[in-house]
């Protein structure tokens, strides 16, 4: 299957055209569910939000102006959307829930050549997740663009619509809050 230019691919999907649809669906549906879970985790049903965003994007396309690139856009919807799913959960004040990673491919325990190494992994990727969680919304999506999707300061200013100066001061305090979290683990 040979993919279309996003532009054209906009195009043809506001046009309703399933195909476009589907090879837009297939082109992002990796960097949204990766977004989903580095921001929410395994205590969401990680489908289900993955397709709430898919919703909206194209529910939104026709609004899509081109201002900024198609995957900033795509990164804002979802940060959006993830955003709020936290905030719901901490209105509800459920119990805190430990994260499970074995459906995403952020980093390969399995290459691992020792059991012992594989579990202490798995650990340190729970532990980091359980500080995650403790963050407030708006710094933890921050740390998470920045330090486990790569987006540079610009990017994500772009994609959360702050001044660059609060992304840096929210980044900032993210990581010093998450510091203080995790004090106490024996972290590499």
């Amino acid at each position: 299957m040979t993919i279309a230019p996003i532009s054209v691919l906009i195009q043809r999907c506001t046009d309703n055209d399933r195909m476009a649809q589907h090879e837009l669906f297939h082109l992002y549906k990796k960097k949204v569910h990766a977004l989903v879970y580095k921001s929410l985790g395994g205590a969401f049903d990680g489908d289900d939000i993955v397709q709430q965003i898919f919703i909206a994007i194209f529910n939104g396309l026709r609004f899509f102006k081109g201002n900024s690139s198609f995957d900033t856009w795509v990164y804002r919807i979802s940060v959006k959307i993830c955003t709020t799913q936290l905030r719901k959960k901490y209105r509800k004040r459920q119990p805190h829930v430990v994260y499970d990673s074995s459906g995403v491919d952020a980093e390969d325990v399995s290459g691992l050549c020792n059991p012992a190494a594989a579990i202490e992994q798995k650990e340190l990727e729970r532990t980091v997740y359980r500080a995650l969680d403790k963050l407030p919304s708006e710094k933890r999506m921050i740390v998470v663009l920045y330090e486990m999707e790569g987006k540079s300061l610009e990017e994500i200013a772009q994609i959360v619509k702050k001044p660059l100066g609060t992304v840096k001061s929210r980044l900032f305090h993210g990581r010093k809050a998450l510091e203080k979290h995790l004090r106490g683990f024996n972290l590499p």
